[in-house]
């Protein structure tokens, strides 16, 4: 009991993690993703990483938008190959609502997709920044 009393104090003290004790500014050559970098007259780039859990929140909104973005480009090309085999289903019934059941389960899939992401957002609505 004391190791997880002790382990969520210090998961949760990340959260509270600020100040000017953490904040640090880099001078470098080239542009770092995600570090708040500006370009200075002379081709130096100034960057301000994130202090705290702020990078550690970045990372995983880029993950769940990438996701996302992935199962529903996935859905829809289920779509567009079950919809091929309902079309060359012919006379045979079996094919035909197997085909229309996947894509009925597709797009139900893809709903609930979507109403997940509509539930993020108000939720943790930094996801989505």
């Amino acid at each position: 009991m004391k190791k997880i009393l002790i382990a969520f104090l210090l998961t949760s003290s990340l959260f509270f993690i600020s100040g000017d004790i953490f904040a640090a500014t880099i001078d470098v050559t080239e542009k770092i993703p995600g570090a708040n970098c500006t370009k200075t007259w002379d081709g130096i780039y100034t960057c301000n990483p994130w202090r705290g859990f702020d990078g550690v929140l970045w990372v995983v909104g880029a993950m769940i938008k990438y996701f996302t973005y992935i199962a529903s480009l996935a859905a829809v090309l289920f779509i567009v190959i079950n919809g091929l085999l309902y079309s060359m289903a012919g006379i045979n019934d079996g094919l035909k609502t197997g085909a229309k059941e996947r894509i009925m389960k597709t797009l139900m899939g893809l709903i609930i997709l979507l109403l997940s992401g509509v539930i993020l957002n108000a939720i943790a609505p930094w996801v989505y920044k």
